[in-house]
Order: structure tokens, then C-alpha cells, then sequence
């Protein structure tokens, strides 16, 4: 809008009507035809009676998977069929009570709405089951036998689906992700192995400084950051695997930081013939690194998992020149080479890392952690961000959608039974979906939906008049789920509009009651108003982002909880008690923060190369939360009194300057540099591993910051706080 600011009143329309720049999931949605048109084809050949039961069934175990690990898509769709199976017996039983399906309905909103909280299926999975039981509830049962066949038929339907995502038609959504994050270390590969080359080729005195390739890396790790984050956007949250490759393109930054600063040293060797030496050295060992960047390309480009790449170089053998450097003339040589000893070894650290996750990426299995790793593949499985406690705290977003989503599910169902509406599960399926935990997003879903419905009203009312065949109905049933699905990544408001049209040709088919299509859209306005209403008045969030407020509360309770871990740590005296209230009140702000980044996925216009610096500071944000458990419990040996002092210092200052940060959208103060905060030497062994990767994922949290709040100006602020909007307004 050429820089003028956009009216309140259509940021909501521009939010609903916007696509999001990612490619339309094609194979997904033929796909998911395939599983919806299968069992009604089943149906009207042998005439099983289930095939509209097993059919969304199909549907919604379709769009639930999102890749992965093969056993672990299986136990999520294993788990989301017996689940909608459950909802729809229970449904089934409760159709005609009003007083108890109200209360389960409630009761199962709330569940529902909790089940936000489980990592990568979370949201999907819970209105899955909460539409299936809605559905279930408003079409009674003749008998109990009926009832219990449709938790069969559901079975039937999710196992189908099942058998064509992970045997037969198995998709690989982060193909592109993977093939553009490989393409880094292809590239630093290549670097790597010319500048070796080329150090052997041509006279000493020339430059090491290859530009053509420093440049396509650049590119590359900046092409690699948009993936992450266009693919973040198609998703309704993180995975085990998205996480990995964010993690695997950080290491790709720093190592590629890493070789420039060691380039940038070799060329600072005076031209004598030690520095010669060195040179050839320092190559040599340049060459076995692009050896291990090649291999790790090439396992994070296979679709199976291959054995850990060998990391079989470090700076031992620059420390092992620098005897025979003390001895001769050239003592210039020796803090260059103890620096580039050093660089080396935390390129190794970085290596070991990428390789061991590489080994695992598509199997999601634990990566056995050696003794001096700088970092593990998966947090440990303690209740930080599953605990049921931490969720159902005071100011929880998660327990106040929750909440609200049993509250207005159970008044449209109460609503719809005493005004007696026909088809009145529509309202509430129409709630179930709009509702989201902010005002901002469920505005935005509740545009997309009402006139999605009104749009695909009338295609379904125009298709009828042309078509009354069954050949004919099932055709278009599987043209337009293929096309809602493909266009779903892109807008939800295009998934309406093409989805209405085939959910109500199979849905209402059978009827031959068109007038059937004026109805959902009537329903579907009340069910927006409801959702609408309670968003505004059942705990209401900010218009105004709030990312970076919950983002700096994170920093702020892992400060805390680092702090009470060290002072564990150095006292040797456990705090059970304060321990577990410091993770609560880690997991409480962590669990925000990923909430309102999504609704940021929505609302937020503009390119996806910015969002990877989110995503990587919630991902060691997680992981700093794990390492600081295991802080606490690395010795029971006391050290000296004070001994740790410098390190938290250190500590408590990049994360309080990180947390300011965020909130003043400002560039944070530099990394302290290696070697300025000292680790003491009295700290046991077990000890001093946990500082020194405590170290380093600070570092990549610090890092993230500094992108996220990058103040170039041909990048726009991946969200704006308060104190923009009010001086934007004072302008």
C-alpha cells in the first residue's frame, strides 16, 4: 500500500485473503482424493452402509500426515484413528441427551484444546476427534450395534489411510528443505576442497580468498533460511525432523563463519618459509573437512539413514607444529597457529554434531552422544514441555484456549438443540475449526470460513442442478477434496471454498435435498458468530503481537533456572522443589511463545526468509531448557565457592541483553569472545562438558536473535512491539 498504514478494519480482510508463498501441495491432494473416494466406491459396490464413516475417516488421516519417521506417522495415525473412532461411539451414544452431551462436549473441548500442546500433530489432531464426535452426536444411531459399526467403519477408513501415506504413496514434504540446507555443505565442501587445491597450484603470496564461492554460500544459506520458513508456514507446528534441519542449518552458518575467520588468519602468515609450512598444513587438514562436509550433504539428501560421516580432524596437529615452531626464528607464527588450533576444534565440535544427526534425520532415532559432545539430537524426555502441570498454570495460553473451546463447542450444541436446527452440527464444526487462542487469528479463520462456505454454497447449489448421478457426485467429490487439499497450505479461505462443495455432495448426496447448501451457509454464519463472540470475551488476546514479549519471558525464566542450576551445581545442595518450579515457569513462557508464533504464521504478510530465526530461537530455546536440567545433576562434587561466578556473569548478561533486545527490536552486544570467559579448572570433568555445551547453544540462541531483530533496512521486522507501533503512530 505504497507505506500507508492499512485501516483496522481490513488487516483482518488483506490477513484472510492473503496466500502464503509456499508451492500448493499436489500430491497431497490427489492423495488424500485417492483416501476420500476409495471407501464410497467400496460403498456403493458393496453396499457396506459405512461409506461416508470411513470416507472422512480417509480424509482426515490424509491431511493429519505430514511426514516423517515411518513409525512415528504410524503411531499418530494409529492413534488419531482409535481416538475419532472413541469420539464417534461416544457421540453416537450421547445423540438425544441434551444435558450430557453438552457436559461431554465440554469436558472433550477442553481435552481437545490441551492436546495443543503435544509437538507436531497437536492442533490437527484435536479438531479431528472434536469434528468427528460433533458430526457423530448430530446424527443419531437406530441401534447399539449401529453405533459401535461407525467406530468401525472409522477404523477401517483411518487404517486405509494409513496403508497409502506410509506404504503406498509415502510423501516427502521436506524434500526441497533438505535438498537446499545439503546444498550448503555441498558448497562449503566445494570451497573447501579449492581453496586445498588451489594452496597447492599456485604461489604462496596469493590471496586464499575465493569470492565466487563465499558469495554462493551466502546465497545458499539464505535460500536454505526461506525453505525453512515457507515450509514452517504450511505447517501447523514444529517437527522432530523441521527441528533437525533448522539445527543442521545453523552448524552449516557457523562452520562456514568458522572457515572465513580461519581463512582470514592463514592470510595474516608472514611470507617466510615456517609460514609456507603452516600453510600447507592448515590445507591439508581443509581437505579432510570438505571430505566430512560432503559426506554429511550426502546423508542429508538420502532418504534413509546412513552411518555417522568420520569427523577425523581437529587441531591437534597445528598444536603439535607449534614445538617446532617455538624453536625456530619466526615466533609470529605461534598465536596464529593457536588460533587456528583452536577454530578447528570447534569446527570439529560443529562436525561431530551435523553427523550424528544426519545419521539419524529420517529414522527420529537418539543419536548416542560421545563424550565430548557439544550437543545432543533431542532434548531428554522430561516433562518440560509435555508436563501437565506447567499447561494447566495460571496464564497458560493453551489452558485458556482450551477452555474456551469447551465452553463455546458446548454452547453451539446447546444453542442448536434448543432452537431445533436442522443440520445444526454445522455451527458447531464451524466453531471447532475457527477458533484459535488469539482474537487477531480467529477473526482471520472466521473470515476465511464464512466465505469460504457462502462461495462453495453456491457452487454446490449451481453442481446440482447439472448433476444427479452417482458416477457423476463421486467425481466431483474427488476433484474438489484434491484441489482443497493442494490449496490448503496456500490459504485456508481457498480450502473453504473448494471444500465446502465436497464436503456437502458427500454428506448430503443421498439426501437429494439441495436446499441443503443455503442451510450450511446459514449455520455457518452462527457458528462464526459464536466463535467470533468468544474470542472477544472468554480471556481475549492483544491485537498487538506478542511474540516478542513471550520470547523475552523465555529468556528471562531460563536465566532463573540457569542461575538456581549453577548454583545446584556448585553447592552440590539438590532443589527438587525450586528446580521444578524454575522448568514449570520455562516450559509456561516456552509454550506462549510457540502459540503466538503461530498466530504470527497467519497475520504476518511478506517473504518466509526471516522466520527461520524464530524457529531457531525456540529450537535452543527447548534445548537450553534441557541442557540446564542436566546441569543440576552433571556432579554431586562441590567445587570452590565462587568458582562459577564468572560464567554466570557471562551468562546472565547475554541472555539479559538478548531478552532487551527483543523487546526494543534492536541488535543485541557481540558474543562474548572464546577464551574471555574462562570455565574453572577445579570444575569435575562431567561438569565442565555441560558448561562448555551450555556455551555453545547460547550461542546459537544468541545468534537467532541477532537475525530475528536484524535492523538492515531491506528487511522488514518479523514483528513489530508496542513501542514501533507507537512511534510509527506519533510519525
Amino acid at each position: 500500500m505504497n507505506g500507508r498504514q492499512v485501516p483496522p478494519s481490513l488487516r483482518g480482510v488483506r490477513a484472510a485473503a492473503q496466500l502464503a508463498l509456499v508451492r500448493p501441495a499436489y500430491a497431497a491432494g490427489i492423495r488424500a482424493g485417492i483416501a476420500t473416494i476409495s471407501p464410497l466406491i467400496l460403498d456403493q459396490l458393496a453396499h457396506t452402509g459405512g461409506g461416508a464413516w470411513m470416507s472422512l475417516a480417509g480424509l482426515n488421516g490424509a491431511i493429519s500426515d505430514r511426514g516423517g519417521p515411518y513409525r512415528h506417522r504410524a503411531a499418530t495415525m494409529t492413534a488419531l484413528a482409535i481416538a475419532s473412532a472413541v469420539s464417534a461411539v461416544l457421540g453416537t451414544a450421547l445423540a438425544g441427551h441434551l444435558v450430557a452431551s453438552v457436559v461431554a462436549t465440554l469436558l472433550l473441548g477442553i481435552l481437545c484444546g490441551v492436546l495443543r500442546a503435544w509437538p507436531d500433530v497437536g492442533p490437527g489432531f484435536g479438531v479431528t476427534v472434536l469434528v468427528t464426535y460433533a458430526i457423530a452426536l448430530a446424527v443419531p444411531s437406530p441401534s447399539t450395534s449401529a453405533a459401535l459399526m461407525r467406530g468401525v467403519y472409522i477404523l477401517i477408513g483411518g487404517t486405509w489411510a494409513m496403508l497409502l501415506a506410509i506404504v503406498l504413496w509415502p510423501l516427502r514434504p521436506y524434500r526441497p528443505v533438505r535438498l537446499r540446507i545439503a546444498a550448503c555443505y555441498q558448497l562449503l565442501a566445494d570451497y573447501l576442497a579449492e581453496v586445498a587445491e588451489e594452496r597447492a597450484a599456485r604461489p604462496a603470496h596469493q590471496r586464499w580468498d575465493i569470492n565466487p564461492y563465499r558469495l554462493a554460500m551466502r546465497t545458499a544459506l539464505e535460500s536454505a533460511r526461506a525453505a525453512l520458513g515457507a515450509h514452517r508456514r504450511g505447517r501447523g507446528s514444529e517437527t522432530g525432523r523441521g527441528e533437525r534441519l533448522v539445527i543442521l542449518h545453523e552448524i552449516a552458518d557457523q562452520l562456514f563463519g568458522h572457515v572465513v575467520a580461519l581463512l582470514d588468519i592463514v592470510e595474516a602468515m608472514p611470507q617466510t618459509p615456517d609460514g609456507f609450512a603452516a600453510r600447507a598444513l592448515v590445507a591439508g587438514i581443509l581437505a579432510r573437512v570438505s571430505e566430512t562436509c560432503q559426506g554429511i550433504a550426502t546423508s542429508i539428501e538420502s532418504e534413509s539413514d546412513r552411518p555417522s560421516v568420520p569427523v577425523e580432524w581437529s587441531g591437534v596437529d597445528v598444536r603439535e607444529s607449534l614445538d617446532s615452531v617455538a624453536a625456530g626464528s619466526d615466533e609470529s607464527i605461534a598465536p596464529l597457529l593457536s588460533r587456528i588450533a583452536e577454530l578447528l576444534d570447534r569446527m570439529r565440535d560443529y562436525g561431530r554434531l551435523a553427523s550424528g544427526m544426519t545419521s539419524t534425520i529420517n529414522s527420529g532415532a537418539r543419536v548416542a552422544v560421545s563424550a565430548d559432545a557439544i550437543d545432543v539430537q533431542d532434548p531428554p524426555p522430561q516433562p518440560i514441555f509435555f508436563s501437565l502441570r506447567a499447561i494447566l498454570r495460571p496464564g497458560s495460553i493453551v489452558l485458556q484456549h482450551a477452555l474456551r473451546i469447551g465452553i463455546v463447542t458446548a454452547t453451539a450444541v446447546l444453542l442448536t438443540a434448543l432452537l431445533k436446527l436442522n443440520h445444526g452440527y454445522w455451527t458447531t464444526l464451524t466453531v471447532v475449526v475457527i477458533l484459535q487462542p488469539f482474537t487477531g487469528a480467529t477473526t482471520t479463520k472466521a473470515l476465511q470460513r464464512v466465505a469460504g462456505t457462502v462461495l462453495g454454497g453456491i457452487v454446490a447449489a449451481g453442481l446440482s442442478a447439472l448433476f444427479h448421478s452417482s458416477v457423476a457426485v463421486l467425481a466431483l467429490v474427488f476433484a474438489f477434496t484434491v484441489a482443497c487439499v493442494t490449496m490448503l497450505p496456500l490459504n485456508y479461505g481457498m480450502y473453504a471454498i473448494l471444500g465446502t462443495p465436497a464436503f456437502i455432495l458427500l454428506a448430503e448426496a443421498s439426501a437429494g435435498d439441495w436446499h441443503l447448501a443455503g442451510l450450511r451457509i446459514i449455520n455457518t454464519l452462527l457458528g462464526g458468530a459464536l466463535a467470533l463472540i468468544g474470542a472477544r470475551f472468554l480471556w481475549p488476546g492483544r491485537e498487538l503481537s506478542r511474540l516478542p514479549e513471550f520470547a523475552a519471558a523465555a529468556i528471562r525464566a531460563l536465566d532463573d533456572y540457569l542461575r538456581l542450576s549453577l548454583s545446584i551445581a556448585e553447592s552440590g545442595n539438590a532443589d527438587p522443589v525450586g528446580l521444578a518450579n524454575a522448568r514449570r515457569a520455562v516450559a509456561l513462557a516456552a509454550s506462549n511463545a510457540e502459540e503466538s508464533f503461530q498466530r504470527l504464521l497467519v497475520e504476518r504478510r511478506g517473504s518466509s526468509d526471516t522466520l527461520e530465526a524464530v524457529m531457531a530461537f525456540l529450537v535452543y530455546t527447548r534445548r537450553l531448557a534441557s541442557s540446564t536440567a542436566a546441569l543440576a545433576l552433571a556432579t554431586r562434587e562441590r567445587i570452590p565457592a565462587g568458582a562459577l561466578d564468572q560464567f554466570q556473569a557471562a551468562v546472565d548478561s547475554v541472555l539479559a541483553d538478548a531478552a532487551h533486545s527483543l523487546m526494543a527490536l534492536r541488535a543485541p552486544t557481540p558474543f562474548p569472545a572464546p577464551g574471555t570467559v574462562a570455565i574453572p579448572d577445579a570444575a569435575p570433568a562431567a561438569l565442565r562438558l555441560q558448561l562448555v555445551r551450555i556455551a555453545r547453544q547460547l550461542k546459537m540462541l544468541h545468534d537467532a536473535v541477532a537475525r530475528w531483530v536484524d535492523p538492515r533496512e531491506d528487511r522488514e521486522p518479523i514483528v513489530h512491539t508496542r513501542e514501533m507501533e507507537v512511534q510509527r503512530a506519533a510519525r
